[in-house]
């Protein structure tokens, strides 16, 4: 044997020692206590089988600039990084000048919203789709997504109804009726009435939605997720959605801001 050929054996020697090194520390990573290797046991704190999801659901509460409301999803994962959902919101929107006030001669009684004329609600039918970003990588770590939403609103529109104090303070009587801005004064209101009053008499005005956000995803256990999603949103509506009287404010009919929303659900994979 020649130094030339010693050489090559001995390259040869190493690269197999390392590449067995190698194998040897991916199975001993992968191995646990039931003999199955997951690449996420760090993440979970827990040994497990990992799979690619088919299928995503969720369900969610939200604050908005307006008001506030509830969310449902469920989709399919597109890649295993990426799902497209049909989600459903139900929510309500205040007008930012609405303020609560009350007859001073009966303290004691519900307090109501001067000037307002309606209540507003709405629902939304939409198309969702989602995105991770940055995956997690140990136990306690986030998965950071960026989703879109957009799809159809309906918007609704109730009368608001008021308890009517007559013929003058102090009252003799009280009368459950529709608020209206051109009879009824500070001195003619006693109360807000039942919130029911005025369901018989809804409006019913459509619209278009569209938003985006980021979600932060935080759940420590497989399948199931807890995740808190921040983003922006505007909502337009083919008419002006009269919450306010116009006598005191001028109505709108497009309606954007921020939203919170914190969401549980879970993900899980359709073999059939």
């Amino acid at each position: 044997w020649n130094m030339k050929g010693v050489r090559k054996i001995m390259q040869v020697q190493t690269l197999l020692l390392f590449v067995l090194t190698f194998l040897f520390q991916l199975s001993f990573k992968a191995q646990t206590n039931d003999g199955i290797t997951t690449s996420k046991d760090a993440v979970y704190g827990e040994p497990g089988l990992d799979i690619l999801y088919t299928h995503t659901v969720g369900y969610s509460v939200f604050a908005h600039t307006q008001g506030a409301g509830i969310n449902f999803r469920y989709g399919k994962y597109k890649t295993a990084k990426s799902s497209t959902s049909f989600a459903f919101d139900l929510f309500y929107t205040k007008h930012i000048k609405e303020e609560l006030t009350f007859n001073p001669y009966y303290p004691d009684v519900l307090p109501y919203n001067f000037g307002k004329l309606n209540s507003m609600f709405s629902s939304r039918f939409l198309i969702e789709n989602r995105k991770e970003i940055t995956p997690k990588l140990r136990h306690g770590a986030v998965q950071v997504g960026f989703l879109y939403r957009y799809g159809l609103n309906l918007g609704f529109l109730k009368p608001v109804y008021l308890e009517i104090g007559y013929p003058d303070l102090p009252y003799d009587h009280i009368i459950t009726e529709p608020y209206n801005p051109e009879e009824h004064n500070y001195d003619d209101i006693y109360s807000r009435a039942p919130w029911i009053n005025g369901l018989d008499e809804l409006s019913v005005v459509p619209g278009l939605h569209g938003g985006f956000g980021l979600s932060f995803e935080y759940g420590n256990e497989r399948g199931f997720t807890n995740s808190l999603e921040v983003g922006t949103y505007f909502d337009v509506y083919l008419s002006d959605m009269e919450i306010i009287s116009n006598k005191f404010v001028e109505s709108n009919r497009i309606f954007a801001g921020l939203y919170i929303k914190i969401e549980m659900g879970s993900n899980w994979t359709d073999v059939r």
